[in-house]
């Protein structure tokens, strides 16, 4: 939705030191959108910032597992985790936690994609 200028100069302020509410106001973005910003730089870099929603990472279920017992069972921020862990997108944490809270670790294993095979006998 923001172009490669915006999230330069989104860089640039965080480089500075500002806070996720002085970059909302400085480029007249959402808050919501600024915070997000600033945990994945703070996570990832610069990249994060540039190249966020890109490329999609796949994680391994170890990574994802300490994510998630870190913030639901230790109290871990969203931001501390992002950072610990180097997972510069702060929907895949909390998309974790919430399987984690409503299904435990077995619902972080990652699930086969795309469709079925077909046997030998429906061909």
């Amino acid at each position: 939705m923001y172009g490669k200028e915006v999230r330069e100069r989104a860089i640039e302020i965080l480089d500075a030191g500002a806070g996720h509410r002085a970059l909302a106001a400085k480029l007249g973005i959402p808050e919501a959108t600024a915070r997000q910003w600033a945990r994945a730089y703070a996570a990832g870099g610069k990249d994060a910032v540039l190249n966020a929603g890109a490329r999609h990472r796949v994680y391994e279920y170890d990574v994802k597992l300490a994510v998630a017992r870190d913030r639901v069972e230790r109290g871990k921020t969203v931001r501390e985790v992002m950072i610990k862990y180097n997972v510069p997108s702060e929907s895949s944490v909390k998309a974790w936690c919430r399987l984690y809270r409503a299904k435990g670790a077995a619902a972080l294993v990652d699930k086969p994609r795309g469709r079925k095979p077909r046997s030998q006998k429906e061909q």
